[in-house]
């Protein structure tokens, strides 16, 4: 078969299990031309995340979905995928982009599964997945800022969890993806808070908890990916 028609069709699956009907896709809570926030129903989390590597390659990972479920999910409602667009990612003045992540979600306990995205650059497109697994909890009619995950992409080393799947194994390959791994972190970051207010009109005045994710487990990590490959 043509390696093209290979790609498409191992990077169509991948998608079709991230997009498809194993979860509900939504867009961003609160977006640059809302004026009010009605929380009454749901709640609004708000989370900074940063996907990069230090190598200079021109394969630059961006996450495309947040990926969000209740503990002990087994239905379509209780797995939530929020979409990451270009507008989302705000530029810094020292040369790094953050990802402002709006999340409506019902009061309850919730896991940060994962983060999905792209390394794609002619001719080639890896496709990558942070799994972070962090618990957090949304509070009745809140507002609540979560803080920045970090993902930094590297080389892998030994057995650590993969970036992205194997196939397509040239893309995968070129792009770094399938050789490497993430190095994560959680902090408080109460900078980009600001970012959010003054990005978005309707944060600018808000009053806003904050409640800083858990730290990140990378053996739970490691354990969750062996996991899913044991699964394959």
């Amino acid at each position: 078969m043509d390696y093209e028609v290979m790609k498409i069709k191992a990077i169509s699956l991948f998608l079709c299990c991230i997009l498809a009907g194993c979860a509900t896709v939504n867009p961003m809570a609160v977006d640059k031309k809302t004026v009010a926030i009605d929380t009454r129903e749901k709640s609004v989390v708000l989370l900074a995340i940063d996907v990069s590597r230090d190598d200079n390659s021109r394969y630059v990972p961006k996450p495309f979905v947040v990926h969000v479920e209740k503990p002990g999910s087994s239905k379509k409602t209780d797995r939530q995928n929020f979409k990451l667009r270009e507008e989302d990612k705000l530029q810094l003045e020292n040369g790094d982009s953050v990802y402002l992540v709006r999340m409506a979600l019902v009061p309850g306990e919730y896991r940060l599964m994962a983060v999905t995205g792209n390394a794609n650059a002619f001719p080639f497109n890896g496709i990558f997945q942070v799994p972070m697994l962090l618990d957090f909890k949304v509070s009745p009619s809140a507002i609540s800022y979560m803080g920045q995950v970090t993902a930094k992409l590297r080389p892998r080393v030994g057995e650590e969890f993969r970036a992205g799947p194997v196939i397509p194994l040239l893309d995968q390959s070129v792009t770094g993806v399938s050789g490497g791994t993430f190095d994560v972190s959680v902090t408080d970051a109460p900078e980009k808070l600001s970012l959010f207010r003054t990005t978005y009109k309707a944060l600018a005045n808000s009053h806003i908890e904050t409640e800083t994710l858990p730290a990140f487990d990378r053996a739970a990590a490691q354990r969750w990916w062996a996991g899913a490959q044991d699964a394959d």
